[in-house]
Parts: structure tokens; sequence; C-alpha cells
């Protein structure tokens, strides 16, 4: 997701970095730029890449696009590229990844975004996604805040549809509500978009986690952006029916799912508002179980 936004930005700002740890992408990127590829074609976009944050300096805006088991350290390197005025924006899944960063780089520097555009990396240099869908953009500590204004501005002129969000915590669940379900159910299942949306018995499976979801939210009173979050999981989908789950890519690849983020936060909450949560519960340890098993071989 990063490399897509930073795609994007690129365009049409010049002094933009991606800094990743996967070294043949960002030689790739250095060397031919990044190609998109869209439902509505296909476009090249040069950002700078790099290793080491050494080579890039301060920044105005720092975006953290990386997965919730790696929040921790992206804060410190986040940290490093600070200067007085410079803001934070997180895109990540799942809950628990604000306070994280916020415990090195403070409160008040962090804005929360917030997409259903699926993007996958088919090789270096190479990125899918499945078309444009709206990015929100919340503070996460003031009602108006003039600085969500200017970037939401920034993502518009760059080709990325942006809106202002009030509700940090609608965003937040909003977005929960539907990775708890398809992320999760795919994952287990080892099922792409594609077979999960033709199998009614894992879209049911996946509709009850979503549910699950919005009982919680409503109990909380917190008020989600979709009138239907199931029929949104499956729009989402749909959108990305050729491709697979960011969950199942991290099982298939061997590396950790982000299931504690998203389905572990479900229950946690769950058990503190009161509201019963057995099929994200059942989720969550099966697929504890899953890598752990996957470690065993």
């Amino acid at each position: 997701m990063g490399c897509l936004y930073g795609s994007y930005l690129a365009n049409g700002y010049e002094d933009l970095w991606l800094l990743d740890m996967w070294q043949e992408h960002v030689v790739k990127i250095e060397a031919d730029g990044v190609t998109l590829l869209s439902p509505t074609g296909e476009f090249l976009a040069r950002p700078r890449a790099t290793m080491l944050a050494s080579n890039i300096g301060p920044a105005d805006l720092i975006i953290v696009a990386v997965k919730s088991n790696d929040t921790a350290e992206a804060a410190l390197v986040a940290e490093y590229f600070l200067k007085p005025d410079s803001v934070v924006l997180t895109l990540q899944n799942g809950l628990g990844n604000i306070e994280q960063l916020a415990e090195v780089v403070g409160d008040e520097r962090l804005l929360v975004g917030m997409t259903l555009m699926g993007a996958k990396i088919l090789e270096p240099g190479l990125v899918v996604h499945g078309g444009l869908r709206e990015t929100r953009i919340a503070s996460w500590t003031k009602n108006d805040d003039c600085r969500v204004d200017k970037i939401v501005k920034m993502f518009n002129k760059a080709g990325l549809p942006t809106v202002v969000e009030s509700n940090v915590h609608s965003l937040l669940w909003s977005k929960l509500s539907i990775h708890a379900g398809i992320n999760a159910v795919t994952a287990l299942t080892g099922l792409n978009n594609e077979a999960f949306i033709n199998s009614s018995d894992a879209v049911r499976l996946a509709r009850m986690a979503v549910g699950e979801v919005v009982a919680v939210a409503t109990v909380a009173g917190i008020p989600l952006l979709y009138p239907n979050c199931a029929e949104e999981m499956m729009a989402y989908a749909e959108a990305m029916r050729e491709q697979s789950s960011p969950m199942l890519d991290d099982f298939l690849h061997g590396r950790k799912m982000e299931v504690e983020a998203i389905n572990g936060s479900v229950v946690n909450l769950g058990k503190m508002f009161g509201v019963p949560t057995p099929v994200n519960e059942t989720l969550l340890l099966a697929l504890k179980t899953r890598e752990q098993a996957a470690k065993l071989k």
C-alpha cells in the first residue's frame, strides 16, 4: 500500500522517498520506477527509493504503511525523520498501531488514514491494484485540524480521491469490520478472493465475523461509515477478485499475520464491552494455530 500511495504522490511531488527493506524492490524502483497496473490501464511512477533512512533526512509528512507487527520499529524510524512541524500519517490495518506510534512521535503529530483500495506487489517494481477508491483522513487528537485539510488537498492533487473524516474511531472500526471478515477467513481457508466470493460457506463465515465487529462498535457508541459493512466487504473482495487477501499473502510468504491487531482487537474489546465475539475468537485461535503449525514443518 505504501508503494501505491508513494507512486501517485511522486507524480505531483518531486521530493518523495520510499523507504523499504526489500533490496530487489528498491533497486528496481531506483533503476526503472514503479509500474502500476489497474482496471483503467497502467502508468509509470518514479519515486526515489532507499533502504537507508540516513539517505532521506527530515520530512514534512511521514506515511507509515507497514504491517501492525512492525509498528514499534516503524515508530523509531519515523522519529528519525521528525522536525518541529512534521506530521505522521498511518495507513495501517487493525487497532493498536496509533498508540504505539504515539508513544514515540507524540499524539499531536498523528493523523489516521483509511482506504479500501487493494494493492499487491507482483514483483519488484510492479504493483497491481483494484482501482482508485476513496481515502479518508482524520486527526487522532483534534476535531478541527488544518493539517488534515492540507494533506487531503495534497492527495487529491496527486490523483488520490480523499476526504476529511471527523470521527477517527468511525474510520478505524469501519476498516476493521471489513478485514476481520475477509482477511481472516481467506487466511484460514487458503481461498483467494475469487474463490472466497464463490464459496457461500466462506462468505457466510466472514459475514458473521463482520457482524460481531458491528455489534461491538454499536455498544461502544462508534458510528460506522457504511450502512452495510458486510456488503462493503464483498465490494472490496470483488475489486480485488483476482488477488489474495493481505493476510493470506502474509501466511503464504512466511510472514507473521496481523490477526492479533484485527480479530484479536475485536475479541478484546468485545470482552471490555460485554459483547460475545465467538466467531472472531475462533478465527483468532485457528489462525494462531495455523501459524504455529507452519513453523513446525
